[in-house]
């Protein structure tokens, strides 16, 4: 029946069926072979992607929380707040003394009259504070808790929290919000001498650093005898009273079994009740004078910092989120630490949303009323939960909307809190590019198999005699063999393109050797640009390349002495100072440290950052002393003065390759930054090192304790050893 069929057909239609029958199938397969390979890709990059914004984002909160750590360890210390916790304490105590209190008045001779009255009226005191509970704190607490608020359970019973709530809070002529501003109540105590030296300077601390509140706290009684802001819980105890088992009293009880100095606590997000019911989370200290405890630091967590670091300052679509991406907070209890994107783009929708789920009526109030999810969203979802088992990866699931997202998830880093950060994007917006792909191949395919008929027209009519020959030759060279040469006695058209064929393939052999002649030139002034692995690794294929390395070891050297040749020919003195660094760099290859860059009279390199090496402090050093060598071996030949100060610091550095068009590798990080400062601070002819830099080579190098630098950048004060004069005669046996 074939061969019925088949003579029905002349051969260019033979041909034809033959050419589209196998064009076509090759296309399929192709098509669907790409489909599967690039649907694979592009949802493998999707999911780095989000994995890579989800990495980014712990490291911002993990870092976020440990500055705020060691900010409150630094205040803890600070001379400043150890005067004032003391000064706070005494003149509370005398608020709560009568005696003590009469006798400040008879000492205080400006005090007048009516002062003094105003001070020693308590009746006077409750009615306003009951007026100030009853108009201001109550109906907006109401808001957030349930029951009857009585004024008897929440106003202060010791007579200074009542003096300082009045004259502080409800005898304030500012407003809610803004009682803060209040420097000095004028009534002539010592209390508010004190607070108006104080006030301003917390003030700027909190507003500096995005503290919602500050609080000094007596590590005994418990008592705030002094806060910035300036709530309900002025001067109350949190021992006793409406407060005690707040989070607050939670982190001073914290304080208390763990007071150790320099001790940091940390307590996750509550409802907290003086800032009418919001959540809020406090970090605290003790306060130690000399040897004893004076007293508790608390501060109230700043939550629009943290919205900011996991909103990218509300850049989501910026970062790589797209419309509907979003990373959160979530804790041990399952609800969100900080706020959805959904309530800050459109809270009505997403209200609408949280109604179709299962979350509580009385939770979806809460939100629209104080307008944040912190503590209110339910996130029970298996990356949740998985992210909680200390698991990290990357699925689909269902989100806390009920919506298909894929989400990437894993444990937060942070001591004290149990917190996982998941960063997820809707499904639909996620693999919309697979869609679009999809759509593109079936279009592309189509047009394909219509190109490929009609050329297969073209061929089957052109191509009747036989053209083995030609077909055997163009496999070859698809194989890559270059050195195919076909030989036809034809005179025509196939003999011309047999001749078209040859000269087309001698042509690709001379770019070929011109391509791979290049390729060696490029990588070779690559090498004179960029370290070997990094040159490796942008042959691989990376299009940026960026590492955050944990220990390197980094060296500034500035050569001194420059201007003392300036009158020389300009060429003389830029081959001169050539001839050197080229010294320099020979040796830093014996060595094996890397130069990162030369800056006119500056010169940088280091060691372990491209490739990691356990004794990079040890290269660095030895290269460093060889430098003050060649430098001293140069000064004898051309009759120089040249000198040389240098800085070295180890620790972790950041690198990477910038630019597209012309490369430069370059490092930095607070430790380039201090090794700069070091140079900047050491004399010629020394070398200036960190204390980590001096325990590794300590045994090595007869160093001497240098100057205690302070680093304004980081507030820090730096001790320093030195290495004067180096040459190889110091190195130790």
């Amino acid at each position: 029946m074939f061969n019925n069929i088949s003579k029905r057909f002349n051969v260019k239609s033979k041909l034809m069926i033959m050419l589209v029958g196998v064009s076509l199938g090759s296309i399929l397969v192709v098509s669907f072979l790409s489909w599967q390979r690039s649907r694979s890709n592009l949802r493998n990059a999707i999911r780095n992607q989000l994995t890579s914004i989800r990495y980014a984002r712990a490291s911002q909160v993990e870092l976020f929380f440990e500055n705020l750590r060691n900010h409150v360890e630094t205040l803890s210390e600070n001379r400043m707040v150890i005067e004032a916790m003391v000064e706070f304490n005494r003149e509370f105590d005398r608020l709560n003394s009568p005696d003590a209190f009469l006798q400040e008045q008879d000492e205080n001779q400006d005090v007048s009259p009516e002062t003094t009255n105003n001070q020693g009226n308590s009746d006077e005191w409750n009615k306003a504070l009951e007026e100030y509970y009853d108009t201001e704190f109550f109906p907006k607490l109401a808001k957030a808790v349930s029951g009857e608020l009585n004024p008897e359970t929440y106003i202060p019973a010791s007579k200074a929290a009542q003096y300082l709530q009045y004259h502080y809070i409800a005898n304030n002529p500012n407003s809610v919000g803004e009682k803060d501003k209040l420097l000095d109540a004028k009534d002539g105590s010592g209390y508010s001498q004190v607070h108006g030296k104080y006030q301003d300077i917390f003030r700027h601390i909190i507003d500096k650093f995005g503290y919602y509140d500050l609080f000094l706290i007596d590590f005994d009684s418990g008592e705030i005898v002094y806060s910035v802001f300036k709530e309900t819980d002025y001067g109350t105890s949190l021992n006793v009273g409406p407060y005690q088992h707040s989070n607050l009293a939670a982190i001073t009880e914290l304080v208390r079994k763990n007071s150790e100095r320099r001790t940091v606590q940390i307590v996750d997000f509550d409802f907290y009740r003086p800032s009418y019911g919001a959540p809020a989370a406090f970090m605290g200290a003790p306060i130690y004078q000399d040897s004893r405890v004076v007293g508790i630091l608390v501060v109230q967590l700043p939550v629009d910092e943290l919205d900011s670091i996991m909103t990218a300052n509300r850049e989501w679509e910026q970062v790589g989120l797209g419309e509907s991406g979003e990373t959160y907070l979530v804790g041990r209890d399952l609800l969100m630490r900080s706020n959805s994107r959904f309530l800050i783009e459109d809270p009505q929708e997403y209200r609408q949303v949280l109604g179709s789920t299962k979350t509580p009526e009385e939770n979806i109030r809460s939100i629209e009323e104080f307008n944040t999810s912190i503590l209110l969203q339910v996130v029970d979802t298996e990356a949740t939960e998985a992210a909680l088992r200390t698991k990290e990866g990357t699925g689909i699931i269902r989100d806390y909307r009920g919506i298909p997202v894929l989400s990437s998830y894993a444990p937060l880093k942070i001591k004290g809190l149990d917190w996982v950060l998941l960063s997820e994007i809707d499904l639909s917006e996620a693999y919309k590019p697979v869609t679009a792909l999809q759509v593109y191949i079936f279009i592309l395919t189509t047009i394909v198999v219509v190109a490929v008929t009609w050329i297969a027209s073209l061929v089957a009519s052109s191509f009747l005699k036989p053209f083995g020959q030609l077909i055997e030759g163009l496999r070859r060279v698809g194989e890559g063999e270059l050195d195919v040469e076909l030989k036809s006695e034809s005179k025509d058209e196939f003999g011309e393109a047999t001749a078209k064929f040859n000269q087309t393939v001698e042509r690709m052999r001379q770019l070929s050797e011109s391509l791979e002649q290049k390729n060696r030139d490029n990588d070779a002034l690559l090498l004179n640009v960029l370290p070997d692995t990094v040159v490796e690794r942008l042959k691989q294929g990376e299009a940026h390349i960026a590492d955050n390395v944990k220990l390197a070891t980094v060296m500034f050297a500035r050569i001194e002495g420059l201007d003392k040749i300036q009158e020389k020919d300009v060429k003389e003195v830029a081959t001169l100072l050539s001839e050197l660094i080229s010294a320099f760099d020979r040796s830093a290859i014996a060595h094996e440290v890397g130069k990162i860059k030369t800056n006119g009279d500056l010169y940088i390199a280091a060691c372990g950052v491209a490739k990691q090496r356990l004794d990079s402090t040890k290269r660095v050093m030895a290269f460093s002393v060889d430098m003050f060598g060649i430098t001293q071996r140069f000064n004898n030949e051309y009759k120089t003065q040249l000198r040389i100060s240098m800085g070295i610091d180890d620790g972790p550095v950041t690198a990477a390759v910038l630019g597209t068009e012309k490369f430069s590798y370059d490092v930095w990080g607070e430790t380039v930054s201090i090794a700069d400062f070091l140079q900047l601070n050491a004399v010629p002819g020394t070398i200036l090192v960190t204390s980590e830099v001096y325990e590794r080579l300590e045994g090595l190098y007869n160093f001497e304790p240098g100057p205690d630098i302070e680093l304004p950048e980081i507030n820090q004060t730096l001790a320093t050893w030195l290495l004067i004069n180096p040459t190889p005669s110091l190195l130790k046996n």
